[in-house]
């Protein structure tokens, strides 16, 4: 069985300008980015992602027991332009899971029309590297990137990509459609919200989103997270009861 799509209403995705898909993984600096953009911003859940190999963990959604999927969402901005986004809380646990989930969403985008498809990640690094690069699957995606005076890497990740998000991108120019994947420096072992703030100007930056996305630095999301991430550290906050203000940024 491959992915499968099931649409909330009108079938099929509305005209977008860019695509952005993130899925848990270092830092969850592309996830952190994309919950900001489904939370503070005008957005409408409008389908599910569903593959076998996801996490048999079906959650509740507004009272509704729903399966194990990825979310997709259409977000408006400020000056009507809209964006597409993809996530969700795991991705499928088989490599044919991942490569099939990765084909089923550049389905998508071509079927759609998407003029663009990003990737958000996250690249394990040493404290105090904050760079972010951008990784391109082809020439002639680079070439267009550049028109657009957007700095390509053509040395990072050195490592390469695993999973879902390396698949999206490179498997995308066998399906015609324009992707590239962003790998934001990070430290890795945390939920890195400062880095997923650099990673949100710079999508904005590059494609003239427009955004001022307020990456949420209050205690309740910080507990948030730090249930999903099972107790793993989140970088710079302080949940002590002893210090009711303290934040992300230290």
């Amino acid at each position: 069985m491959t992915a499968s799509v099931h649409w909330i209403g009108t079938e099929g995705l509305p005209e977008h300008q860019l695509l952005i898909v993130a899925v848990p993984g270092v830092g969850n600096v592309g996830k952190l980015v994309v919950d900001t953009l489904n939370e503070e911003l005008e957005s409408h859940l409008i389908g599910r992602i569903i593959h076998p190999d996801l996490p048999p963990h079906s959650v509740l959604e507004d009272g509704l027991l729903v399966p194990p999927h990825l979310s997709i969402h259409s977000v408006n901005l400020d000056h009507s332009q809209t964006v597409i986004t993809i996530s969700g809380n795991g991705q499928p646990m088989t490599p044919r899971g991942q490569h099939e989930t990765a084909e089923a969403i550049l389905q998508l985008a071509r079927i759609h029309s998407t003029p663009f498809a990003v990737v958000l990640a996250g690249l394990s690094a040493n404290p105090g590297d904050e760079q972010i690069h951008l990784a391109s699957p082809s020439d002639d995606t680079t070439s267009e990137l550049k028109k657009r005076g957007i700095l390509v890497s053509s040395e990072q990740p050195s490592g390469g990509m695993l999973g879902l998000a390396g698949l999206i991108v490179s498997l995308s120019p066998l399906s015609g459609v324009r992707a590239a994947a962003y790998c934001a420096e990070t430290v890795g072992t945390s939920v890195d919200v400062v880095t997923a703030d650099r990673l949100a100007h710079r999508l904005s930056l590059d494609f003239e989103l427009g955004l001022d996305l307020p990456i949420d630095n209050t205690r309740e999301m910080a507990a948030r997270l730090l249930s999903m991430m099972e107790g793993k550290e989140i970088a710079g906050i302080d949940l002590s009861e002893d210090d009711s203000g303290a934040g992300f940024y230290v």
